[in-house]
């Protein structure tokens, strides 16, 4: 079943936890009826988290505890 978890004006948010699943509803412009809808499985929500997470690390310049260790293994 299908329970709403982050609305916005443009966009919502909603989860099915039987099916491990999420869907994405946005709508084309404000006021608009015609929506586009974005459902993901559990390992393609994984994948996008860590994308996100990447980004993330990239616009805050840092990086990560596993890339340091290799960057100062080359080093030496």
């Amino acid at each position: 079943m299908w329970k709403s978890v982050l609305k916005k004006k443009e966009w919502e948010l909603q989860v099915n936890s039987e099916r491990k699943s999420i869907a994405l509803h946005i709508s084309q412009a404000p006021g608009s009826s015609e929506i586009v809808s974005v459902r993901l499985n559990e390992s393609e929500l994984f994948e996008l988290m860590h994308a996100f997470l990447s980004i993330n690390r990239l616009f805050n310049n840092e990086s990560m505890y596993d890339e340091e260790l290799e960057q100062k293994g080359s080093a030496s």
